[in-house]
């Protein structure tokens, strides 16, 4: 069975998408607020924190952990602690990521940093990870918390290995693909395949942790890819005022950097690389989704078969 058809016979359940509601009144609960963003009222951690849950988002890893919770018999309860968690943590991420990259905007408003500055920005984003232990901490199993605790807190270090390593690199890229691919399984995929790993833990699935970290690192992978070839112009304007010292990892510039190595008769447009590598990615993705037990990766195939239209779109425009 191939992965269009998976999504095809296998939905999400639609109950994982009406508890999406349930997990932000859990994400504000644990913040300890009485009432959301008030633009009038204190500029304080908290609220600020509030401020940032309000913009939005798709609330992937929510969905991811709600999809899979469901798939696999896990109590409500227990998916909606596991997607507050997943969420919790993945945002205080973003508001540090926003702050080093220096990003006035997120989700089409200013970012948390450049409304209320640096220093509560950053308090911001620790109360988010903070909250994201709080909030696991309420899961029905305790004999089972060690082990995701443990579990949170070695994808947290996994994903600042790779914003750290991501920060280093900028001023002096990487001269192949691989050291670029490991940066983008750390920096993206570690959050991701938390609340699948997470899930799998609580309905005693150990055994399938390894498939559900590997697909979601290649699915990580192939969506930086993707995000990359929408920057590239934008990047290269900005690597401009450089002199050729990239400000931000890019695998088209690392692809080009490959080319001029290789010679022109060895060359390929980097841009179709990065592509067809991007899609290389999706297909390992679904090919290990698909192995999952009782189709606990079936939203992880249909997020993987909306990436793959979205590279035929952006294949199609460089066309045109």
């Amino acid at each position: 069975m191939s992965a269009t058809d998976a999504v095809q016979h296998v939905a999400p359940p639609d109950s994982a998408e009406a508890l999406l509601v349930k997990v932000e009144a859990l994400m504000f609960q644990a913040l300890r607020l009485d009432h959301r963003f008030n633009p009038f009222g204190k500029a304080d951690a908290r609220s600020a924190a509030a401020y940032h849950l309000q913009s939005g988002g798709q609330r992937v890893r929510a969905r991811l952990a709600l999809a899979g919770g469901l798939a696999l018999g896990l109590p409500e309860s227990d998916s909606l602690c596991i997607a507050s968690c997943a969420e919790l943590l993945h945002n205080a991420s973003l508001v540090h990521d926003d702050i080093q990259d220096r990003d006035s905007l997120r989700r089409g408003q200013p970012a948390l940093w450049s409304k209320f500055g640096t220093n509560v920005a950053i308090c911001s984003g620790d109360y988010l990870l903070s909250a994201a232990y709080g909030v696991l901490c309420t899961f029905s199993q305790p004999l089972l918390l060690p082990a995701m605790l443990a579990l949170l807190h070695e994808r947290t270090g996994a994903a600042i290995d790779g914003q750290c390593a991501d920060l280093t690199m900028r001023n002096d890229q990487p001269e192949g693909i691989a050291q670029y691919i490991n940066i983008a399984k750390a920096k993206s995929g570690a959050l991701l395949s938390l609340p699948l790993e997470l899930v799998l833990i609580a309905s005693g699935r150990r055994d399938a942790l390894p498939l559900a970290r590997k697909a979601c690192e290649n699915f990580a992978v192939s969506y930086q890819i993707f995000d990359d070839l929408q920057d590239v112009t934008i990047d290269c304007e900005s690597d401009a005022v450089s002199q050729g010292q990239p400000k931000c990892l890019n695998i088209v510039f690392i692809l080009s950097n490959q080319n001029s190595l290789a010679g022109a008769e060895k060359s390929m447009d980097p841009q179709v690389a990065a592509r067809d590598l991007g899609l290389q990615h999706l297909a390992l993705c679904e090919a290990i989704a698909l192995q999952m037990p009782n189709a606990s990766g079936v939203l992880l195939l249909d997020l993987s078969a909306q990436l793959r239209a979205m590279f035929g779109v952006l294949s199609s425009a460089e066309c045109g």
